[in-house]
């Protein structure tokens, strides 16, 4: 097995593009005699000659018509490796971030409009699914997760937790009225999110629910119970800062009733320092997580007391 210096492949690249060794040398430190030796040295560690000299110039011999192929594609591999650590060190290229429909496709895009402005050469792929990906097999660069990640390799980048109250639109509220208490909700229209929890504090709207005469619409997305909310279809648990968004809705004060769900800013212990990854990890932490910012979802109401 012969042990290629690369930089013999390339000197080989450049007699054949300059057609002899003093063209080859014009424009470099390196004289025709030096290019002329190492150029028979690797002739030599292959045991074939390369080219065939002549009184003006060099020409390729069979054997080294056919290495030439092989030697164009080194160089493009090479290329294509010097392209992709500078795409790992500049702010640029693609990042994959997974959120929840809701977050991704509601709290999200305002969010980001800012980001695309400041960094225009990253492309961010947003994915939404019912199973979030397994972020150790790199099957996404940055997640906003509700179960908190156990895996070493895996860091936590932001905690934070976004609560929910009953929440209902004005229209809804002129047509059935306003309910004073949750015990008042078994006369009303409810809708309701198929993912919520049951335990801890859910567990109360949990039990509201069952067996409700009047629950009028389930789903699996947060982004549809959204919308049906907002255009009247019922009452349901909505993230509080939604009111800062939608001047249709309205928090409903409820016996004090709230729930919460908290969320992990989540990244491969490999990939959190990537300049582009670092880039939209440091936007999501200060918009996406920072509480006090007005029309978030992870924020608490100022107490009433």
């Amino acid at each position: 097995m012969v042990d290629l210096d690369w930089d013999d492949v390339q000197l080989f690249l450049r007699v054949v593009r300059a057609g002899s060794f003093n063209a080859a040398a014009e424009g470099t430190p390196q004289t025709q005699p030096t290019i002329s030796r190492r150029i028979f040295a690797l002739e030599q560690a292959l045991n074939t000659r390369l080219f065939r000299r002549l009184p003006r110039g060099v020409r390729l011999t069979p054997a080294g018509d056919a290495i030439l192929c092989f030697a164009l594609e080194m160089e493009r591999a090479a290329r294509f490796i010097v392209a992709t650590a500078a795409q790992e060190t500049e702010l640029s290229g693609r990042v994959r971030l997974w959120v929840t429909d809701g977050i991704g496709g509601y709290w999200l895009p305002p969010r980001l409009a800012e980001f695309h402005k400041r960094f225009p050469a990253v492309t961010v792929d947003i994915l939404c699914s019912q199973e979030p990906p397994n972020i150790d097999k790199m099957e996404a660069d940055i997640v906003v997760h509700w179960v908190e990640p156990a895996h070493p390799d895996l860091v936590i980048l932001s905690k934070n937790t976004m609560v929910f109250r009953p929440c209902a639109s004005r229209d809804y509220l002129e047509i059935y009225g306003m309910p004073q208490t949750l015990g008042d909700l078994r006369r009303h229209r409810l809708c309701n999110h198929l993912h919520y929890p049951r335990d801890g504090e859910w567990k109360i709207w949990a039990e509201l629910l069952e067996g409700h005469p009047n629950l009028s619409y389930r789903t699996n997305s947060s982004m549809t119970l959204g919308e049906a909310t907002v255009h009247g279809v019922g009452i349901s648990l909505q993230p509080i800062g939604v009111v800062d968004r939608e001047p249709n809705l309205v928090m409903l004060d409820l016996d004090g009733y709230e729930a919460s769900v908290s969320f992990w800013l989540v990244c491969h212990r490999e990939t959190k320092d990537v300049p582009r990854m670092r880039a939209l990890i440091e936007h999501l932490q200060s918009t996406l997580f920072q509480s006090q910012l007005q029309g978030t979802a992870f924020k608490k109401l100022p107490s009433s007391e």
